[in-house]
């Protein structure tokens, strides 16, 4: 049969017994105690935006707008010539920078592509490159920077 239990005994289950509602309520430690994205699927980062042309590397040439045609146009024929002897279906990209205005807008863009790039353009099919081989590509600068037309060979 069952035979009662000893007094200190009794006292120790009925404490136990006792304290089991006040200790149902904590919360167990883990990590997320600590950091509560532990064990949260990992974040991959996005892919960043395409490059602009030109910003990964040196310009072949850099003609600032307004440099008379004859102190440029022979550093641009060079420059084209040695590209193409070296890789001859070499791409000719030429960026126009146009600083915007002092109120944040933009000038009109055509204009001075038009105006900057076009000689520029010309100068490049001129000494050799093909029309297949060419590309013009236009890009806002802050507006203290002067215009520039860049030539980037790939």
């Amino acid at each position: 049969m069952f035979r009662p239990l000893p007094c200190p005994v009794r006292r120790v289950v009925l404490a136990a017994a006792a304290c089991l509602p006040v200790l149902g309520g904590c919360t167990l430690v883990s990590q997320k105690t600590f950091n509560r994205h532990a064990g949260d699927p990992p974040r991959l980062p996005q892919r960043p935006p395409p490059p602009v042309p030109g910003m990964d590397r040196p310009a072949l040439v850099t003609i600032v707008a307004g440099t008379p045609e004859a102190q440029w146009k022979p550093a641009v024929r060079a420059a084209v010539a040695d590209a193409l002897s070296r890789k001859p279906n070499a791409l000719f990209t030429i960026v126009v920078s146009v600083p915007e205005r002092a109120d944040g807008s933009l000038p009109d863009m055509p204009k001075v592509v038009d105006a900057d790039g076009q000689p520029v353009l010309q100068a490049v099919m001129d000494a050799g490159a093909g029309g297949g081989q060419t590309e013009m590509d236009a890009r806002s600068v802050p507006a203290n920077s002067a215009t520039q037309v860049c030539i980037y060979a790939e």
